[in-house]
Parts: structure tokens; sequence; C-alpha cells
């Protein structure tokens, strides 16, 4: 690809990029495709934000590498995240995802689990293409090594999720070892095998795996935080009461636990186990974390991680992609990248 070729995504993104990943995920499920194909078309087509190959690209960019090199890599990972996103909707029993039926609902609860874990294997089978347009077998190694890694950090962290579920009286590092494994490890390995693939140093490999870490983190509290903003909460992509139908005690809920009185946390016990209404529960919900300022300071630390990603990816050399990078740490009224998955 031309120098020329690069800046033109670059002046174009998100459209260009997102338009040749959606070509991309067009090329591996086309229209008509039938079977198991279908579900994953289903599933993958329209996209959805493309947050984390987008990721992949712009650290393989920020290092030098080349866009056609990477993006089946990109488009692996984006494979994966919806595969995930498919078991999730089955465990938390979400019927919808993205404005419509959710994969499980659509097509079937077994049928959505094994398109998900075939998901999970074409992010390897994605990765091993990137070899065939031109980037060194060695480097594809070590960013199979990476997502290896990553793959088991990111089920340690839903299962511990599932540990959590119920128990108010967690604190919030086990809430940050939870985020960091379950959401945090795909970002961090979306950079790090961006910049793996792209030829980076190790230097600056470690700086974008540090960038994607407290994205991640940022990402998982601020995704936390929708269900509580009524700008936010009706177009989240799957239902608002989720978290609270199964009680998960998020960070703002835990926040408000350790700040609350012995009333106060006796209503947000009441509220997150026993009330049935889901409405109900949900404005109950968000003014007892108003009450108690779990809010401001559940946006405080989102805030604080999103500084710790912006400090790491600003000690690169300045280009439109480490920009680009910077720019996705801004919370969701400033930048659009950071919505609901």
């Amino acid at each position: 690809m031309t120098h020329r070729s690069r800046a033109t995504v670059v002046s174009g993104e998100p459209t260009t990029m997102v338009s040749l990943l959606e070509a991309e995920f067009d090329r591996r499920w086309p229209d008509g495709v039938t079977g198991l194909d279908a579900v994953h078309r289903y599933a993958m087509i329209p996209t959805g934000k493309l947050l984390r190959p987008s990721l992949v690209v712009h650290a393989a960019l920020a290092v030098g590498g080349d866009l056609s090199a990477v993006l089946p890599a990109a488009a692996g990972i984006e494979g994966a995240h919806v595969g995930s996103l498919m078991h999730d909707d089955i465990i938390d029993h979400d019927g919808e995802r993205r404005g419509r039926k959710a994969v499980h609902t659509a097509f079937g609860p077994a049928q959505a689990i094994i398109a998900g874990n075939a998901l999970y294997f074409a992010w390897f089978a994605a990765l091993t293409e990137c070899t065939r347009r031109g980037v060194p077998a060695d480097r594809v190694e070590r960013a199979k090594a990476v997502q290896a890694e990553a793959g088991s950090a990111i089920c340690r962290g839903a299962f511990e999720e599932l540990t959590m579920r119920g128990d108010l009286d967690r604190s919030v590092d086990d809430y940050l070892t939870m985020a960091r494994g379950k959401t945090a490890a795909l970002f961090e390995a979306a950079c790090r095998i961006g910049s793996i693939l792209g030829g980076g140093a190790d230097h600056a490999t470690d700086l974008l795996g540090t960038f994607g870490d407290h994205l991640g983190i940022a990402f998982q509290i601020r995704d936390d935080l929708l269900p509580y903003h009524p700008a936010t909460a009706p177009p989240m992509g799957k239902p608002a009461d989720s978290d609270l139908r199964n009680h998960c005690p998020t960070l703002p809920v835990l926040l408000a636990h350790q700040r609350a009185g012995a009333a106060g946390r006796a209503a947000l016990r009441h509220t997150l186990f026993d009330e049935a209404d889901p409405q109900t529960a949900l404005h109950r919900m968000r003014a007892l974390l108003e009450e108690t300022g779990a809010l401001d300071a559940a946006r405080a630390m989102a805030d604080h991680h999103a500084q710790l990603a912006r400090h790491a990816v600003s000690q690169l050399p300045a280009t439109a992609h480490t920009r680009a990078l910077a720019h996705l740490t801004s919370p969701p009224a400033k930048a659009a990248p950071l919505p609901s998955a």
C-alpha cells in the first residue's frame, strides 16, 4: 500500500476504515450464505462500532505497518468479540442486541453457542491470513500467543463476573480484576496484535498494550453507567435493565453500597434482588446512585483510566494514528466510539 493510500484512510476515518472493514466482513460472509455462515452474517452484519478492529488497525499503522496486511486480524478480533456477545446474551437472558433479535432468539440457543465458538476459532484462522498478505511468519506466531493469552483472560473475567452476581460486598479491586479480564484483555490484545503485526518495537507494543488495558477499563466503567443516564439508556443496544435483572453489581452499584448507610444499603439490596418490575428497579437504582455520589465517583474512575491510556499513547511519536487512539479515550459526549458494545 502506498503512503498516499494510508493518508486517505486517515483523512476518511472513521468512514473509510469502517467501509474497508465492512467489505472484509462481506467478503467472508456474503449475502446468500446458508447454515452456520448465515448465523455469522446475521451476527456480524450490519456491524457494531468496530472499536476493537479499529484498535488493531491504528496500532499497526502507528508503528508503520500496512493496512491491507492487518485487515484479516482486525476482522477476526471483531468476530471474537461478537462471539462473546452471543454467549453473553444467552447467559444474561437478553433477547435483543443492537436493536434487533439477539442471535439465540433468532436462531436458537444451541445454534448461537456453536456459532459463537466457531467465531473464536475463526479469530485464529483470520490471523494466519496475514502471512499471505506479507506479514512475516514470526510476527504472526507472536500475535497468536497474545490472542491465546487474551482468550484465557476473557474467559476468566467472564467467570469472575458470574461469581460476583448477587454479592454486594465485593470490593472495587475485585471489580477491576474482573473488568481487566472480561473487557480490557481484548482491548489490550487488539493493540498488541496490531503493533506486532505492524512491526512495532517491544517498547511501542508495551505502550500500546498499556493504552488498550486502561482504555478497556474506562470503556467497561462507562458501559456500566449507560443504564443510569436518560440520554444513553434507550439506544444501548441491549436491555437497560440487564445488569439489575441478573443481580450483577456493577461498579456504580458497588460504590453506592460502600458509601451508603444502613438504610441505603437495605434499599440497594431490595432494588437489586427483590424489585419485580424492571423499570421501577432501574428508576430506584438511578436515584440511589445519585444520592450516594456513586455515579460521579464511577465517572471519575473512568476518567482516571482514560487519562492513563492517553499518557501511554503520548509516549509514542505523534501521528494521525496515535491521535486517533487518544481521541478514543474521550467521554461518550465528546467522542462516539465509547458507547455500549
